[in-house]
């Protein structure tokens, strides 16, 4: 999904990049439920689950639309799914849909995090939309719509907390002056898109999920959440996450976040641990300050002394956290020297290994937290603390 950038705001709301310049879709079957016309239609779509509340297909569906204006219709002029929308009126203040209505019955919120419509306009049009509760908007945000094409605007109500978390309100639409083109709104919907991105596991007791527009990591002592740039101007961006680590990126201040699962966790090289007793986080701080020597003999690969967040070339990454190697055949073996403290945990990150399965001892001792990363790259910790030199045999293959 393509992220769009929108100023800072704990109301949020979204245009979301399916919506891009993109051809019109073929002629739908007349015969094709409307639900599988939206899955098939955008791609989006296809990633969460959905439920639509209102197609604007026949006139009784108007009766959920309250409109401040001249009475909407239905329209066949466009449609973004079946044969017809809801189409908007010049000079129309507020359209209003009655959720509660088309809610009834449903426990809310639920599994749901986003609620929202598709519009369609000819012209860019500004618009505000708004979550109101009991006469308050619990969301508010103002938007611009693009030309031309079937843009779906869709409000975080995973973000809504207490009392007025499950309650359902009205989602309504603003034009402080008025529309000043026909607007066409169409498939009034819901969706989840709450995903566990990393499961907590026995070995790897911590876990990232995406749920509305933020990120929640557990690490093995502390939780933090992190918004995406939909919901601040200087959201975080998710770049890589396994059972090891997660990295994001911001275009704000802070541009690398990389969290581990026991709760280390760098900001630009700057070492601010989650929930890590200070004991540790001496012994951590004294070993990412001064990195142990890593000792390679040609036969087997090189350090990588240029790495992008290597602050001194000496093959320790200081945004990461972890030692860069780069192999030249599908075995390793390297040596680990603490240089003042203890080895804690030392993470090491080796590119140039060939597919296939992996295994790696440390003194002899097998070591289980290895991932490959999507680049190919192979990310392993090595257990413990050490105060001693610890060797390390990499092996790609039977």
């Amino acid at each position: 999904m393509v992220r769009l950038r929108l100023l800072p705001a704990a109301l949020l709301i979204v245009l979301f990049g399916c919506a891009s310049q993109r051809p019109e879709p073929p002629p739908l079957r007349i015969a094709e439920p409307v639900g599988l016309q939206m899955v098939r239609t955008e791609a989006q779509l296809k990633k969460y689950p959905f439920r639509i509340l209102q197609q604007f297909e026949n006139p009784v569906d108007l009766a959920f639309l309250i409109i401040d204006g001249p009475p909407a219709r239905l329209s066949t002029d466009r449609a973004h799914t079946g044969q017809s929308s809801a189409l908007l009126e010049r000079e129309t203040q507020t359209a209003t849909i009655k959720l509660p209505s088309l809610l009834s019955g449903v426990k809310w919120p639920g599994q749901w995090t986003f609620v929202g419509a598709y519009f369609f306009v000819e012209k860019p049009q500004k618009m505000r939309a708004i979550y109101e509760i009991d006469g308050r908007a619990i969301l508010n945000y103002a938007v611009q719509i693009p030309a031309n094409q079937w843009t779906p605007l869709l409000l975080d109500i995973s973000a809504i907390e207490g009392p007025n978390a499950g309650k359902v309100g009205l989602l309504r639409f603003a034009f402080p002056d008025g529309l000043r083109q026909p607007l066409w709104c169409d498939d009034v919907l819901i969706m989840n898109n709450a995903t566990e991105i990393v499961e907590a596991k026995k070995k790897a007791p911590w876990s990232v999920e995406e749920r509305g527009f933020k990120y929640i990591i557990h690490t093995s002592n502390s939780t933090v959440t992190l918004k995406t740039p939909e919901a601040a101007e200087n959201g975080w961006v998710l770049e890589e996450a396994n059972d090891i680590r997660a990295r994001f990126r911001s275009s704000g201040p802070e541009k690398l976040r990389v969290i581990y699962g026991d709760g280390r966790q760098y900001i630009d090289g700057v070492l601010k641990p989650l929930g890590i007793k200070p004991s540790v986080v001496i012994d951590i701080q004294t070993y990412h300050d001064n990195p142990a020597r890593l000792e390679i003999a040609e036969d087997f690969g090189r350090l990588n002394r240029n790495s992008p967040g290597d602050h001194n070339n000496d093959g320790y990454d200081e945004t990461s956290g972890a030692y860069q190697i780069i192999a030249s055949g599908p075995r390793l073996e390297f040596t680990l020297s603490p240089r003042s403290g203890l080895l804690v945990r030392p993470v090491v990150e080796i590119a140039g290994l060939p597919a296939g399965p992996l295994s790696a001892t440390m003194d002899g001792r097998w070591v289980d937290r290895m991932v490959r990363l999507e680049n190919g790259n192979v990310l392993i910790e090595l257990p413990g603390e050490s105060a001693f030199p610890v060797t390390v045999n990499v092996k790609v293959g039977q």
